[in-house]
């Protein structure tokens, strides 16, 4: 069986914290050669309308990938 991408991406963001989009493909790409680039951003995105990441810009090829923490009242 296999998990999709958002699921994994959410289990190790939720591990690292934050993380580089390039080198979290990198570390995809060990598990899946098949993962491109535009199916990691899909998901991101899909992660990041559902509000559990923020992903920022740090230079022209590489994003900043982060866990957004909920706190509780």
């Amino acid at each position: 069986m296999k998990y999709p991408l958002k699921n994994i991406l959410y289990e190790k963001l939720r591990q690292q914290k934050n993380i580089l989009d390039v080198e979290l493909l990198d570390e995809l790409k060990k598990e899946d050669p098949e993962i491109t680039t535009r199916d990691l951003s899909r998901a991101l995105m899909q992660l990041e309308i559902m509000g559990l990441i923020s992903v920022s810009w740090v230079r022209k090829d590489a994003r900043r990938v982060e866990i957004i923490e909920k706190t509780e009242r």
